[in-house]
């Protein structure tokens, strides 16, 4: 397994993370995810498994950081082992 920060280099091959949904009132627990999948990806399996909408996209926020998360990039590359996630719909202005 490669570890790295989220500013370092490197991708964490098997994440585990928590992750509770916009309005924390669900929260679940996520084992042995492949951290080179994108976070787009992974934040859709995660509402799909919290029984959110799946007609709605998805973005993940990683709340250590306060920071948004880039869809397109591997998830390992941005979040810590650990992490305390909120999964988000994305809104679209304009």
């Amino acid at each position: 397994m490669t570890t790295r920060s989220p500013t370092g280099g490197g991708v964490v091959e098997d994440l585990a993370f928590a992750v509770s949904d916009v309005t924390g009132s669900r929260r679940m627990e996520f084992h042995g995810v492949d951290g080179h999948r994108s976070a787009g990806e992974v934040a859709a399996s995660i509402a799909s498994a919290m029984d959110l909408p799946t007609n709605v996209p998805w973005s993940l926020r990683d709340e250590l950081r306060a920071a948004m998360l880039d869809p397109t990039e591997a998830l390992g590359s941005q979040v810590q082992p650990n992490a305390e996630l909120v999964v988000i719909p994305q809104a679209h202005m304009g």
